[in-house]
């Protein structure tokens, strides 16, 4: 009894507690009639649980396993045993991926200084050639060559080295057909590539010029398949016991053996040609070949040749080259008069009558509705522009002699027809002209006729219309473009002369902080060099130190900055005295962009810029987009937003009548000021200018933003000054006059989207020559603010003062 107790008692205990815990820390709920037990699994979990309290449902009808993978584990650096998911990633190159192939390797079995003469006359015309030359058979001009793969025959036939370094350098894999031939025969390269460009190259095929052995002669030249070729290499093995006298008796029993295929000389509609010179008749061994290839040209066959042997000089090998490239030029020309008289035949079926030039689309014909042509509409005192700002101008200078001869040209077309002779030349009612790069200056005139015995103006008049075409004439292909880098250094040249430039230049400075900043790393080398004049030395001083901490905070873009003073006595015209002052401090070895302290741009600028610049040969002026009068552009948005508001109910009339109401005595720029006063946002940082057609136009003619190198720059500069005299210097609205009219560089104008240039009021004086006033008023004139703007200003302020 006294044992029981002892053990018992302990056990009851025990399990009590366990019982009184179990229902302490347990939650018992009915959740759509189930039994759900939850433990916290929380007061369990250690501190790596960070998983949410799991739902034990208690039914087995709903269960599902977790496998829970376990972390993996990186190995040490001391343990050489590769990660267990570690992959080998090997490069793919798309070729090979798509079994894509080059279309012709030729393959020259060199012996002499003829190798290099056949490799400078046909290596231009196929896409390789590689040359097999014997060791000991390579000079001093053999060497230099790169395409050139040297063998040692040890004691074996040529051909066993020539397959085995074939399998090498896995050359029999990457083309579609093999030409072999030795260096003393030329091949045709243009026969060649006709052959191999339109002949299936997936069937095994061997072409030459079979002996009587069926065996293909290696002298005039043998033709393989890329299958023909694989197998070639694949059994290669056949050809090692092969006993022949000459290597090349050896080569032509290989290819017979290895490949199992007998020579053909003809596929498809091609010949395989050998034109052996020995057999060439009465003529046959008179002298070298290049002293007969005239009189080789005259036998038959001789011009669609693919090989011709044998060669003895290199003389023989550059005639050969120079007489079927003269062959193939003819050929092309014939074809060229072919497609020219057969797209004549096709025009004639235009409704229009023929186009001009051959083949292509009538002007009258729309490429797509995007690209609708705009026709200038002319008659004989006007003519209509298609401009934004100005609608129509009168007709003078060469327009007016343009307009002139093509009436003149119309009138005899008319005179022509014989059914036109009772009718007498009126005058002209109107006319149409569009300049199409394609094809030149198009015109329709409409012509007014009336019967010669009727010349009173009562009989019905006639009208003819004339269609013309003014064709493009002069045109000159560049052969030879200079090469132009994009890591030229560049000098921003920006001249500084009175109080509004320097504010516009430290917006600039400002604006270009905020591109380094925002830009990535920048290792081309970029200058900026401030030229001022008539400036005061506080003012110089804040521009010095906005110049440095620009220098600082673009230390990523290499930027380096200078502040250069000239002397206020000296008039001299500031766009000449600024780039000559920024040539002497840095030197003509570089590129100097004169850019206008308004301006505001974008990284790319500076790329273009260097592509665009070319020394000695060309000079950007970029046809900036410059920005509309800001008060203007302001006050037609404030009308047509008060428009919108009282058209819709939203604003009141009178309150809008009472802030733009003046008197009869106020000009048009009181009504100006007092509806920039009624924007919310004018105390706003300055605005974002966008490239939009009320924000702003292409100017383009405005020369003020250019790109030069100083090599250039000195040249045009002395070339004017001794052809127009030192006075010539200091009149001048810009350096336009200077790049047109030196005849030896280029001048690029192009739109520059990425260029914009702020408005600023522009001075025109009247002591600037005729040309650069009228250039200078015309400039001020469209970049004031768009017709719409205007007129609506204009019409706010009459019905203000009514």
């Amino acid at each position: 009894m006294v044992y029981g107790a002892r053990t018992g008692v302990p056990l009851l205990v025990g399990l009590s507690i366990g019982v009184v815990l179990a229902l302490l820390t347990s939650d018992f709920s009915w959740q759509h009639s189930s039994f759900v037990r939850r433990c916290p699994a929380g007061l369990f979990s250690g501190p790596a649980i960070a998983e949410s309290p799991t739902d034990y449902v208690d039914n087995a009808e709903h269960w599902k396993v977790v496998v829970k993978k376990l972390p993996m584990v990186q190995p040490n650096s001391h343990q050489n045993a590769p990660h267990p998911e570690s992959k080998v990633v090997r490069a793919r190159f798309a070729a090979t991926e798509l079994g894509i192939r080059e279309k012709l390797i030729v393959i020259i079995l060199g012996q002499s200084s003829l190798s290099v003469a056949l490799n400078a006359s046909i290596g231009r015309h196929v896409p390789r050639v590689q040359l097999f030359v014997e060791t000991s058979r390579i000079d001093a001009e053999m060497a230099t060559m790169s395409n050139i793969v040297p063998y040692r025959p040890n004691g074996q036939h040529a051909h066993v080295s020539i397959f085995n370094s074939i399998f090498n350098q896995t050359l029999h894999e990457n083309y579609d057909w093999f030409f072999v031939i030795p260096d003393t025969s030329y091949v045709n390269p243009f026969r060649l590539n006709d052959i191999v460009n339109h002949v299936n190259w997936n069937v095994p095929r061997v072409l030459g010029a079979a002996n009587s052995d069926g065996n293909c002669m290696l002298q005039g030249g043998i033709l393989l398949s890329n299958p023909a070729m694989q197998s070639l290499i694949q059994q290669r093995h056949l050809c090692h016991s092969i006993v022949k006298p000459s290597d090349h008796e050896a080569l032509e029993l290989c290819i017979r053996h290895a490949t199992n295929l007998s020579c053909s000389n003809f596929v498809k509609k091609y010949d395989y040609r050998w034109w052996k010179v020995e057999d060439g008749g009465d003529a046959a061994g008179a002298s070298a070949v290049h002293d007969r290839v005239l009189t080789l040209s005259k036998y038959p066959g001789f011009n669609e040749s693919l090989t011709v042997s044998q060669l003895l000089s290199d003389a023989d090998a550059r005639s050969l080259h120079e007489h079927f490239v003269r062959v193939e030029i003819t050929k092309i020309d014939e074809e060229i008069k072919l497609l020219d008289l057969e797209s004549r035949d096709l025009s004639l079926a235009n409704v229009d009558g023929p186009s001009w030039p051959t083949a292509i689309p009538s002007y009258s014909k729309a490429p797509n509705r995007y690209q609708v042509s705009k026709w200038e509409y002319f008659t004989e005192t006007e003519i209509f522009r298609n401009k934004p700002n100005q609608n129509v101008e009168p007709l003078d200078g060469n327009d007016l002699l343009d307009i002139k001869e093509v009436i003149a040209a119309a009138k005899e077309m008319v005179l022509k027809d014989y059914s036109t002779k009772d009718l007498s030349f009126f005058g002209l009612r109107n006319g149409y002209r569009l300049f199409d790069p394609r094809r030149g200056m198009d015109y329709m005139v409409d012509l007014i006729y009336r019967f010669s015995d009727d010349l009173n103006g009562e009989s019905e008049s006639v009208v003819k219309r004339i269609h013309l075409c003014r064709p493009i004439v002069n045109t000159r292909l560049m052969h030879q473009v200079p090469y132009v880098k994009e890591d030229t250094d560049v000098t921003v040249v920006i001249p500084v002369q009175s109080s509004d430039d320097a504010t516009a230049l430290r917006k600039f400075i400002r604006r270009h902080r905020d591109l380094c900043i925002s830009s990535p790393v920048d290792n081309r080398q970029t200058r900026i060099a401030v030229v001022l004049r008539g400036i005061d030395p506080t003012t110089a001083r804040l521009i010095g130190s906005d110049l440095s901490d620009l220098k600082a905070t673009c230390k990523s873009w290499q930027m380096d900055t200078t502040l250069l003073l000239l002397r206020s006595e000296v008039k001299s015209f500031f766009t000449i005295a600024a780039l000559d002052a920024a040539v002497d401090h840095y030197g003509n070895q570089m590129i100097y962009l004169y850019l206008s302290p308004y301006a505001d741009f974008h990284k790319e600028f500076y790329d273009r810029i260097r592509i665009n610049t070319i020394k000695h040969f060309q000079v950007y002026v970029p046809i900036a987009f410059s920005e509309f009068h800001p008060q203007i552009v302001n006050a037609y948005n404030i009308l047509m937003e008060s428009e919108d508001k009282m058209a819709s109910g939203k604003s009141d009339s009178a309150n809008l009548a009472d802030n733009m109401f003046i008197d009869n005595e106020q000009p048009v720029i009181e009504r100006l000021r007092r509806l920039n006063a009624m924007s919310s946002d004018k105390n706003k940082l300055e605005k974002v200018l966008l490239v939009h057609k009320d924000q702003g136009s292409f100017d383009t003619n405005d020369f003020s933003v250019f790109s030069i190198y100083g090599d250039d720059y000195v040249q045009m500069r002395d070339s004017f000054r001794e052809k127009y005299g030192e006075g010539a210097m200091f009149n001048m609205l810009d350096l336009a006059p200077m790049f047109t009219g030196h005849s030896s560089f280029h001048l690029l104008r192009a739109v520059e989207p990425g260029l914009r240039l702020r408005y600023r009021p522009k001075m025109c004086s009247t002591k600037l020559p005729t040309a650069d006033y009228a250039r200078c008023v015309l400039s001020r004139s469209e970049t004031l603010a768009t017709k719409a703007q205007l007129a609506k200003i204009i019409f706010s302020h009459l019905s203000g003062k009514s």
